[in-house]
This record gives structure tokens, C-alpha cells and sequence, in this order.
């Protein structure tokens, strides 16, 4: 896996991919937890992914239009709705509730030490 991580530029890989399912496994996430997390993701927020573009290290990377392909009319003028993992672990009940609006805010990681930190004053 490590050669994947040093190539240049940004890649999404596809869903269905190797190299997806090992990102997904080092996240300790299989197919069904991406599914449970898309669902409660609609539920709660009411944001619907219906087409995963694409998935790489920072997270899952979807869309709201069923079948999307980027050979689609238009296709490329679709905004893609990014995830990030902290996030797919928040929806799903594994890291608390805010983990990804403190993430984004400051960069802590929930299990981090600057969150035990913060948490212990």
C-alpha cells in the first residue's frame, strides 16, 4: 500500500478497486459500514450520496446523482460531496458526536493527545 501513497497528485480510486478496499480496511471499514454511514448520513442530514466517485486517503468521495460516470453530460459540473474518514466514523457511532467539526476546526484527532488534553481541563 505504501507505494500508492507516494505517487504524485490527488487520486480517487474506484470503489470497486484494491486499492479502495485497502483504504477502507486500514480505516478498520468494510463495504457495509460505507453503506450504514451513507444511510444515516441521509437520515440526519439529508445529504444523499447515491454514486461513490471515488476513494483515497483522505476519504470517500461521492455524488448525488445515481449512475454518475464522468463520461456523463455535465458530469464534471456536479459538485462532489467529500467525506472524510473522521466523519464516516462519527456517522457511524465510533468517534463522538462533533469529532469532525473539531477536526476541521483545529486538526485534533479524536484519540489524539491534544483531545485527551483538552478533555482532562
Amino acid at each position: 500500500m505504501q507505494h500508492l501513497l507516494k505517487r504524485p497528485g490527488y487520486r480517487l480510486y474506484p470503489p470497486d478497486s484494491p486499492e479502495a478496499g485497502a483504504l477502507l480496511a486500514e480505516q478498520g471499514l468494510g463495504p457495509a459500514d460505507l453503506k450504514r454511514a451513507l444511510a444515516r448520513l441521509e437520515r440526519v442530514e439529508g445529504t444523499q450520496v447515491r454514486t461513490i466517485v471515488g476513494i483515497n486517503e483522505d476519504g470517500v468521495f461521492g455524488t448525488s446523482r445515481a449512475d454518475w460516470r464522468p463520461d456523463l453530460p455535465q458530469s464534471c459540473h456536479e459538485p462532489f460531496i467529500p467525506l472524510l474518514w473522521v466523519k464516516i466514523r462519527e456517522l457511524l457511532g465510533r468517534v463522538p458526536e462533533g469529532s469532525t467539526a473539531r477536526f476541521l476546526e483545529d486538526g485534533t484527532v479524536p484519540g489524539d493527545a491534544h483531545d485527551f488534553e483538552r478533555l482532562a481541563s
